[in-house]
């Protein structure tokens, strides 16, 4: 199935059969008179995707292309808690569905089954939603109540995976954690999800993995003596080491770790970073060995040398920043972490209709322009937002739809084209890691 067919699928499926499914569980839908559980979906989901910051106006005439003629006055009667529930089980059905594309990135990432990098974004709640989400205060998205989005992207296919979790629950206790991956593919996540069980297990499972050291983990020599590792890299001559360790006291894990040593400004500007992160979360100045610790890039993994080389290593560690790309844009652009409403249910109902949109945003992307390194990603949201109509206007009809989504991929492959850049981008690094430079990590 080609990348706009599966998308297609999953678009009817969506805002049909799914919507069916959370209509009867939510108990939205009592009886027919205006909206069917399609058509209200239909009406959130495309009216979101079409403006974030949709008002009951514009929502009131996307009902209209969806066959609803109903009043501003009569979508904001529809902002009630079983509507609240109804997108929350419809969000839940989008997260987990599987849309891919048929390129792939770079030749780099066709060596693993799969390259997977993993990360979480948190968004704040109404105080009410504690209960079922609750945060974890303080001055970072303070508040009773928040979601935690854990997220897992495919770079080699655009595939997405989210799972809604409390704000309170850390990364590394996560469910993902214990996920069972595809063997021979790649995960690639930042210290957050850093636990030599897991990457044991990973091993046990034929499954590799990518991380940044853990500042205090112990290091040892393949023989099993202990290695000062700080000291012994001080004492190197050379400026990129390569070598077999035994990861970590308890579980002696076999690992390869690669570190390089940083130009002494970007050093400067790590240090000054870790300063005013200690004082603003632990009211104290880092320790001299910490402070130390900036001067290297040290990365560990079960990759062997001669599947991945230490630039491809830096180079696909780099890319995981591409998650955070993806959260940018749905926050910047799709106004997900946006609180806004006149009462709790309608921001609520504002926030799901808003992860909806994004989800399905990102479907779009993944079947026209994903693996063509001419675009500009935030441009390509920008320029779905027009031509949401013609899609409103083929989901009931099979063949219509295909068409419309092939109008759209014909639109983005002739705009949303990157800005002349001075630094080459993602899709330029993994295609050639020797274009890779400290100031890009």
């Amino acid at each position: 199935m080609s990348a706009l067919s599966n998308v297609a699928a999953a678009l009817q499926g969506l805002l049909g059969e799914a919507a069916v499914r959370a209509a009867k569980a939510s108990n939205v839908i009592q009886r027919v008179r205006k909206f069917t559980a399609q058509t209200l979906a239909r009406t959130m989901v495309c009216g979101f995707l079409q403006n974030p910051n949709a008002q009951d106006e514009q929502l009131a005439q996307v009902a209209a292309q969806c066959g609803v003629e109903i009043t501003p006055q009569g979508v904001a009667e529809r902002f009630t808690p079983v509507l609240q529930d109804f997108l929350q089980k419809l969000t839940e059905e989008a997260v987990v569905c599987v849309v891919e594309s048929d390129k792939v990135l770079a030749p780099v990432l066709k060596r693993f089954t799969d390259v997977i990098i993993i990360d979480s974004s948190t968004n704040g709640l109404p105080d009410g939603q504690e209960e079922q989400f609750p945060g974890c205060g303080g001055s970072y998205n303070s508040g009773k109540s928040a979601v935690k989005l854990q997220t897992e992207m495919s770079l080699r296919t655009g595939r997405l995976f989210v799972q809604l979790e409390s704000g309170r629950s850390p990364d590394n206790a996560s469910s993902r954690q214990e996920a069972t991956l595809p063997a021979g593919s790649l995960r690639i996540a930042d210290l957050g999800y850093f636990d030599t069980k897991v990457f044991e297990r990973f091993a046990k499972e034929g499954t590799y993995w990518l991380s940044r050291l853990q500042f205090g983990t112990d290091v040892f020599d393949p023989d099993g003596t202990k290695k000062p590792l700080l000291a012994w890299l001080n004492q190197q001559t050379e400026n990129r080491i390569d070598m077999a360790i035994l990861l970590s006291s308890s579980r002696r894990l076999p690992c390869r770790l690669v570190a390089w040593r940083v130009p002494e400004e970007v050093a400067n500007r790590r240090r000054q970073k870790l300063r005013e992160e200690c004082v603003r979360k632990r009211g104290r100045q880092p320790t001299a060995e910490r402070l130390a610790w900036c001067d290297w890039m040290i990365l560990v993994t079960n990759v062997p040398g001669d599947l991945l080389t230490p630039d491809e290593m830096g180079v696909l560690y780099r890319a995981r920043w591409q998650i955070e790309l993806l959260f940018k844009r749905w926050k910047s652009q799709g106004l997900v972490s946006k609180l806004e409403g006149s009462t709790e249910v309608r921001q609520m109902i504002r926030m799901w209709s808003r992860l909806l949109a994004v989800v399905v945003q990102h479907w779009l992307l993944v079947a026209t322009v994903w693996g063509d390194p001419r675009h500009s990603l935030s441009k390509v949201v920008e320029a779905i937002r027009p031509l949401v109509s013609l899609l409103i206007a083929s989901l009931d009809h099979p063949k219509s739809l295909p068409a419309a989504l092939q109008i759209l991929d014909r639109t983005l492959h002739c705009t949303a084209r990157q800005n002349k850049r001075k630094q080459p981008s993602t899709f330029q690094l993994l295609n050639d890691p020797s274009l890779l430079t400290w100031g890009l990590t």
